[in-house]
């Protein structure tokens, strides 16, 4: 039984708002206390686990079938990461639109799947302009393979060479073919190692805010020619790589990285979660011991404080004898 001296307003809205935002309820509940700390507690507990684990603990990822090398995969964690409300949620959309993306790479031949317009840099590798880092702008555009299959790129770099000399590039490469590795444009950490020309091991990086982009350069009369390649990264906005889901091979970096700093990351924001569906609670039924608790127990003292209070009836007299 809620307690009858708080004023709840409206139970619904405030248990919306306590969801989407810990505090918000019980701040329109004029409950300003409560507000306070379920808004410094909660959310405190839920971003410290974000920091810990790079801001990669919050995701979900519901693979239905394993494809694209990845296997099938349930981020079932993201049920409690969810119960926090507003910070979670973008999870939801970029785990559609991290689908989308993977149909779309199986659809329609010459489908155009993504438009470029973006800074560079990295290194080219050229038969008459040798080897040596360049940044520059690129431009082109990525479609399906005619025959439905695999990606094609077609576009152009123009750039500076490290001489200061400037350059302009034709670029032209399938995937299939293995000389076209482009990163995905919606992707939560990126594998951007770039290969060592002599063959030496080299230690993986990988990034969220850029993303790999490998392509051949052919002669600009000659578009089927090989005059060489060009490797480096592209920059990928925010919202790009907020919240996405991990790849396989993203999530073993991050444990391989982070070791058990990342499982208490995990730990943090599920507990977050589950502690703000509490405060949802509160706010829709009120605090748990009240003393609208008490009211039936109150009466009863009430009614024996009565009874001892009140002085004992005097004995009705005896009729007189006849």
């Amino acid at each position: 039984m809620t307690d009858p001296r708080v004023n709840l307003r409206n139970p619904v809205v405030a248990a919306l708002l306590a969801y989407l935002l810990p505090g918000a309820g019980h701040f329109y509940q004029r409950r300003f206390f409560k507000a306070a700390i379920y808004f410094v507690c909660v959310l405190g507990v839920f971003f410290w686990g974000c920091s810990l684990g790079e801001a990669k603990a919050v995701h979900l990822r519901m693979d239905k079938t394993a494809r694209q090398g990845q296997t099938r995969q349930r981020t079932l964690g993201y049920l409690a990461q969810v119960g926090v409300g507003t910070p979670a949620l973008p999870a939801l959309v970029q785990h559609k639109r991290y689908q989308n993306q993977l149909d779309a790479a199986e659809g329609a031949p010459s489908a155009l799947l993504e438009s470029f317009e973006t800074e560079f840099s990295g290194r080219l590798m050229h038969t008459t302009l040798g080897h040596g880092t360049v940044t520059g702008r690129l431009v082109g555009e990525l479609r399906v393979g005619d025959y439905g299959f695999s990606q094609q790129f077609e576009g152009t770099l123009s750039g500076t060479l490290e001489n200061g000399k400037p350059v302009e590039l034709k670029l032209m490469g399938v995937q299939s073919s293995g000389d076209l590795n482009l990163g995905p444009r919606v992707c939560a950490l990126d594998n951007v190692t770039l290969s060592d020309p002599h063959g030496d091991p080299v230690t993986p990086e990988y990034s969220a805010e850029r993303r790999r982009f490998f392509c051949r350069v052919v002669e600009a009369a000659a578009p089927h020619s090989d005059a060489g390649m060009i490797e480096g990264t592209i920059p990928r906005p925010f919202l790009d790589h907020f919240q996405v889901p991990l790849t396989d091979e993203a999530l073993q970096h991050l444990n391989g990285k982070l070791g058990k700093q990342y499982e208490l990351a995990l730990v943090y924001t599920w507990i977050a979660g589950l502690l703000n569906l509490l405060a949802v609670w509160d706010a829709a039924a009120g605090p748990a011991y009240g003393y609208g608790d008490e009211e039936e127990e109150d009466e009863k003292i009430a009614d024996s404080s009565e009874s001892a209070e009140k002085p004992p009836a005097e004995p009705s007299p005896e009729p007189a004898n006849a």
